[in-house]
């Protein structure tokens, strides 16, 4: 089912008709709390481009999370499911991330570790009356984090000044391009470590690494390596090979000579002359 107050809204009928019939397509596959897993092979079976995907990023239709798999935003506008044949999604680290609004759309519930004041999530048990319960509690001021940090935090955490369209353009590269998280994460740590906390140097770590097929931190830091080691090698070039010396080899062999017996004679013969004279 799909509600007209999303279908018939001006927003979604200015998208392209390619990123409309994407967006029909992904419903058509969720799961019964509006998650996919498979967008790109949707994307692929309906000759969609990563251009629609990411135009439904962008607009909010559909929230991605660095695991791969998206959820409709306004799944609950568009569906009812009666209790007697509703079946929980397997992706409940996902799920546990979202907020019921008012509206009955979805939005990510993001925690301060450090701060977190009372935010409303999902009951678990009571999913056909919408009813609401806290994402968490108040945590006393002396209390250490309680977990670790999600993709979000960290790169909040490692000083990245980054937005909304920044990190949608961050979750891409792992939903669309194929990427793990932790070598994202290595992006968004060379550019902090060189002292940069704007983005668009993490991008273009990243649109390298893309270009020559990189997915995982060990062939990054292995592409790092020949790098390095090519640049030693332009720097001392005549390190390579050696310059040949002109000296012959058995110059360099202890000469030793054993006179014969008839050599002997000759030479205390003449020893004896010079000594006479």
């Amino acid at each position: 089912m799909f509600s007209k107050k999303i279908t018939d809204s001006d927003k979604f009928l200015d998208l392209p008709l390619s990123t409309q019939a994407l967006y029909f397509h992904l419903n058509m596959h969720a799961d019964d709390d509006g998650f996919v897993d498979s967008t790109k092979t949707i994307k692929r079976m309906i000759g969609a481009s990563d251009g629609d995907l990411r135009i439904l990023m962008e607009q909010a239709f559909i929230l991605p999370f660095e695991s791969g798999v998206i959820v409709i935003k306004d799944w609950r506008v568009h569906n009812y499911i009666p209790k007697d044949r509703y079946q929980k999604t397997i992706y409940t680290t996902e799920f546990n991330r979202l907020v019921l609004e008012e509206n009955k759309s979805y939005t990510e519930c993001i925690q301060n570790v450090y701060n977190m004041d009372t935010q409303i999530r999902l009951d678990k048990n009571s999913i056909d009356k919408n009813r609401l319960d806290e994402c968490s509690e108040k945590l006393p001021p002396t209390a250490p984090a309680p977990k670790k940090l999600d993709f979000g935090q960290f790169v909040k955490a490692e000083g990245l000044k980054v937005n909304d369209r920044h990190m949608t353009r961050l979750l891409e590269y792992i939903g669309l391009d194929g990427m793990d998280m932790e070598l994202v994460k290595e992006a968004v740590k060379r550019t902090t470590d060189s002292g940069i906390d704007n983005p668009n140097y993490t991008f273009k770590i990243l649109d390298s690494w893309k270009a020559k097929g990189i997915t995982t931190v060990e062939q990054a830091n292995e592409e790092k390596e020949n790098f390095q080691s090519q640049k030693q090698r332009r720097s001392y070039p005549n390190q390579q090979q050696p310059s040949k010396s002109n000296v012959p080899e058995w110059v360099e062999e202890e000469y030793k000579h054993e006179a014969t017996v008839d050599e002997q004679a000759k030479l205390d013969a003449l020893k004896a002359a010079f000594l006479e004279e």
